[in-house]
């Protein structure tokens, strides 16, 4: 149905006349149709399954279902910055450019690390019973 739609509407555009434009709007319509109780249906299953778990006394699987129909949408953003300022977005930029930023993390605080006296609470007890 989804093909015969993208075909219809490519027909349209190739050749934009009256008889394609309305077999496009049809296709379109039907589609549209097709969708929606396709989309119903699943939510009807969802709703069954809920229904089931909570008949079956499994609370933590009929909260889980619920959650997954009642949450919105959110789309994960996977972009960062380079030194330059520049947005990577392409997934091998993206973990190139983290490791890059923890490799200098690491590498800079492996010299102060170095450097430094560390004081902790072991020591402070120790130092007040010599005194």
């Amino acid at each position: 149905m989804i093909k015969a739609k993208r075909d219809a509407g490519l027909k349209c555009i190739q050749r934009n006349t009256r008889a394609n434009q309305e077999e496009c709007n049809r296709k379109r319509i039907a589609a549209a149709r097709v969708c929606r109780r396709k989309k119903r249906e699943a939510l009807k299953r969802k709703v069954d399954a809920i229904s089931e778990h909570h008949t079956k006394n499994e609370s933590k699987k009929c909260y889980k279902r619920i959650q997954e129909v009642t949450q919105e949408f959110k789309p994960s953003i996977n972009v960062c910055r380079s030194e330059e300022g520049k947005i990577f977005t392409e997934n091998e930029d993206v973990q190139r450019r983290w490791k890059e930023y923890f490799e200098s993390i690491l590498t800079s605080n492996a010299d102060e690390i170095d450097s430094t006296t560390v004081y902790t609470a072991e020591n402070e007890d120790i130092r007040t019973a010599e005194l």
